[in-house]
């Protein structure tokens, strides 16, 4: 609005107020439409003043008004399509098992126990003597046999005492040997067809919190329960083996499905729609529709099948539609 239309409305405003101050002087015997009229003229005044306001504010903004329509591109997150490895993992619940190697300790003969040489949580070596046995009977003396243990382990129990009576076949002590630790759990039916032997495995230990162990499948049962519908597993433990002990509880995720040389795209870029899946890639700095095929998917990725090729652009945050203008972040 130019000087001179302000200055018109501002004379039109001043003399509606004169003549509204004149009939405001007016005594109160006035006619009722003489009070209409003044309200009309009050009404006049108020719409003037706001015009004249209103005017000069959008005089003084309409610059900066125009420059925000003027930028309209959408920021996105985007991610270059390319082929690799992908994984569909399966999280079961496991536990530390051993090939059993404790070895009882047994005599040579019957008698009583003389003397014991070990205890809990002594190393010893194969044929290092252990324990003696007293054969003699009443009236009759005989040299002390000993008791050897039969590998090379660590005492872990010794259920007797000097003094007790055993037999050859009593056990004089427990010898641990040298475990092979793996894990043992239970695949569900429904990964039992994609599940082979060698997949990778992957696990963790209360024991060891943030620490990943490694694991190969090595074992799968030929027989599904009837009476939880899963199968018998064993896996190799590949790392961290000296730090596990047999009965820990472990959390596993099992690769149960792998596919190399593949398109993956994160699960959340695609759209489910009528005719089936988009996703939105960039060309010439816009939002393009590109309809796709997809496969399988894990926790956070879906493999495409068609669709999309090596190198084309995905957007992977912003909300777009088909042609919008978008700025890569």
């Amino acid at each position: 609005m130019d000087d001179n239309n302000k200055k018109d409305l501002t004379e039109q405003v001043e003399d509606s107020k004169i003549s509204f101050e004149k009939l405001a002087r007016r005594t109160p015997s006035s006619s009722r439409f003489d009070k209409i009229t003044t309200l009309v003229l009050l009404l006049i005044c108020v719409v003037l003043a706001l015009y004249v306001i209103l005017g000069t504010v959008n005089a003084g903004t309409g610059g900066a008004v125009q420059e925000t329509s003027a930028s309209t591109s959408i920021n996105v997150n985007v991610e270059t399509a390319e082929p690799g490895l992908f994984q569909r993992l399966t999280r079961l619940n496991g536990e530390i098992g051993s090939d059993n190697s404790d070895v009882a300790a047994l005599p040579d003969a019957t008698g009583t126990v003389a003397s014991i040489l070990v205890k809990r949580g002594d190393i010893v070596t194969k044929d290092q003597v252990i324990a003696y046995i007293d054969p003699s009977r009443p009236g009759m003396n005989y040299k002390e046999s000993p008791v050897t243990s039969p590998v090379d382990g660590m005492i872990t129990s010794i259920p007797v005492s000097v003094g007790e009576t055993v037999g050859t076949t009593t056990a004089v002590a427990t010898v641990s040997g040298d475990k092979t630790l793996h894990i043992e759990a239970a695949l569900p039916e429904r990964y039992t067809g994609t599940a082979a032997i060698g997949m990778d495995a992957y696990f963790t230990s209360v024991a060891y919190p943030g620490e990943t162990f490694n694991a190969r499948l090595s074992f799968i049962a030929p027989s599904v329960s009837t009476l939880n519908r899963t199968s018998a597993i064993e896996l190799e433990i590949t790392s961290g083996a000296d730090k596990l002990k047999e009965g820990m509880f472990v959390t596993l995720d099992l690769v149960t499905e792998e596919q190399d040389d593949v398109i993956t795209v994160p699960s959340n870029a695609i759209t489910e729609v009528l005719d089936g899946s988009i996703v939105y890639t960039v060309q010439n700095g816009k939002a393009v529709r590109t309809p796709v095929t997809t496969g399988s998917s894990n926790d956070t990725r879906t493999v495409i099948t068609s669709g999309l090729e090596a190198g084309d652009i995905v957007i992977t945050a912003g909300t777009v539609s088909d042609g919008s203008s978008v700025n890569v972040l």
